[in-house]
């Protein structure tokens, strides 16, 4: 797995959402202003205002999250783990044969990214897959009992 190619992926990833926030947020804002001496005349209006004013705090709330997870990310760096850790990426295999790749990552949602003909999810260190394996090494076996993933896997590689 290229680990300088994941991050690069994902830092676009999360790049391209922030750019997405930011259009919505505009957007939610342009709709919770009230011009003038104009003032919301019905329910309706006011309701309306008052929904665009939620979606905005939430839009900023999801902006800084993901300025945050941008910025952890600059500062992770590209090298080696040894372990199961934030930023290290991670191939496991199950009793039956199957491949799981992932990566832990700044800001990661579960989203699976295709790299070089791999998919790899990109998990937070909070998910349940990744507490299961963490601080485990490569050649560990850690039975997991997580949606669709249960039974014993070994880890492969940690990198």
């Amino acid at each position: 797995m290229d680990k300088a190619a994941l991050v690069q992926h994902w830092k676009s990833h999360l790049e391209s959402a922030r750019s997405r926030v930011l259009e919505r947020q505009e957007e939610a804002r342009a709709g919770m202003r009230v011009d003038g001496d104009h003032r919301p005349a019905n329910r309706g209006e006011r309701a309306s205002v008052t929904s665009q004013g939620y979606l905005a705090q939430g839009l900023t709330n999801r902006l800084e999250s993901l300025e945050d997870s941008l910025a952890l990310l600059e500062r992770l760096g590209l090298g080696a783990r040894d372990r199961v850790m934030m930023g290290a990426v991670v191939r496991a295999e199950s009793e039956s044969g199957d491949l799981l790749h992932f990566g832990v990552l700044p800001g990661g949602d579960a989203t699976r990214l295709e790299v070089k003909g791999v998919t790899v999810l990109i998990v937070s260190p909070e998910a349940p897959l990744v507490k299961a394996f963490l601080g485990a090494e490569e050649g560990d076996e850690v039975v997991l009992d997580v949606s669709a993933r249960k039974g014993v896997w070994e880890l492969v590689s940690v990198d």
